[in-house]
């Protein structure tokens, strides 16, 4: 077994759509609402620093296996193996650059974003609505790691994944994969350990 730990460094923007199931308050408007609640759609660690939930990069991996559509062996292809083989690790925890060093990212670095979007999240329904969605802007930096069982991901097919994700399918809201703009990144570094297992 392998233990991938990376770093990428965004160069889109960096959306946050976490659902805040929360009724409104008696004479709250729909605006009032989202205003109240926008800072939730940011899932924040226990220390405060901003992140990604970990799925978003095995997920994001099954999404570039497919752009990717490469065989092993010359028979299936990736999709399932990055579904079934590999597990996320911790939280992506986000970074922004200061200097030589690297501050953590807290709600006070993201920014809300009003945009008038259809209300039920599809396109063409005709109905729409003002939603708040924060946004982290580039050059934030992201850290996490990924457990990969199965043998047929190397650490250079893991490498080239992990690219097309940051140039094909993104992270986020708004994301490329979903027909957006957000949530690219470059990757900077890659390192593997191996593990028994």
């Amino acid at each position: 077994m392998l233990h991938a730990t990376f770093q990428v460094t965004g160069i889109s923007d960096l959306m946050f759509g976490r659902p805040v199931l929360e009724a409104k308050k008696d004479g709250e408007t729909h605006a009032m609402k989202e205003e109240r609640l926008w800072q939730r759609k940011v899932p924040v660690a226990d220390d405060g620093q901003c992140c990604l939930n970990p799925f978003c990069v095995t997920n994001s991996l099954v999404a570039a296996a497919k752009w990717l559509g490469r065989k092993v062996d010359g028979k299936s292809g990736f999709t399932g193996r990055f579904q079934k083989g590999t597990t996320p690790g911790s939280k992506v925890l986000l970074y922004k650059p200061d200097g030589k060093k690297l501050l953590s990212v807290t709600i006070a670095d993201i920014d809300p974003v009003l945009l008038f979007v259809p209300s039920d999240g599809k396109r063409g329904t005709g109905t729409r609505v003002e939603r708040i969605f924060p946004t982290l802007h580039p050059e934030w930096i992201a850290r996490g790691d990924v457990y990969i069982w199965d043998g047929k991901i190397t650490e250079q097919q893991f490498r080239d994944h992990l690219e097309a994700v940051g140039k094909f399918v993104g992270w986020g809201s708004m994301r490329v994969e979903n027909g957006g703009i957000n949530g690219r990144f470059q990757v900077d570094e890659v390192t593997f350990e191996k593990l028994q297992g």
